[in-house]
């Protein structure tokens, strides 16, 4: 089985019905069966935060919430040694110039190698700089 690593933008898009990206997420939904999913702990908290932050919905969050613990796998980023440093390390060599991409978006890299997973599934273009990561095509 295919190992994805989503990104908050996709679930995001997904569950918020005015997002710009809605369609296009809504379309993609069955990698989320067909496929083994993870997010990690960051990934968690940022879409909680946004989708409470944009929709004002708690039932929404909550549901949201509950879908992603319950259905996912949960990576503890905290685990990987020099975690911090590492995503710095990626953050610093893509933002030298001017800031492209965030510290978030950059964890992702290193969760992504450091688990050995197959794919990243976002619906920011800022994944595209990424030269250490393979970015799933969506339909």
């Amino acid at each position: 089985m295919t190992k994805l690593l989503l990104d908050s933008s996709f679930i995001i898009a997904l569950f918020r019905k005015n997002d710009g990206l809605h369609e296009k997420a809504v379309n993609n939904k069955d990698i989320l069966t067909e496929n083994d999913c993870y997010i990690t702990y960051g990934i968690l908290t940022e879409v909680i935060t946004i989708l409470g932050q944009k929709t004002k919905d708690i039932s929404l969050v909550r549901l949201v919430y509950n879908y992603l613990k319950d259905n996912l796998n949960i990576i503890n980023e905290g685990e990987i040694d020099m975690y911090n440093d590492n995503v710095f390390a990626i953050f610093e060599k893509y933002n030298k110039n001017n800031f492209k991409v965030g510290f978030i978006d950059c964890s992702q890299t290193i969760i992504y190698n450091e688990f050995n997973l197959d794919y990243i599934v976002s619906l920011d273009k800022g994944f595209k700089l990424f030269e250490e990561i393979n970015l799933y095509k969506l339909k």
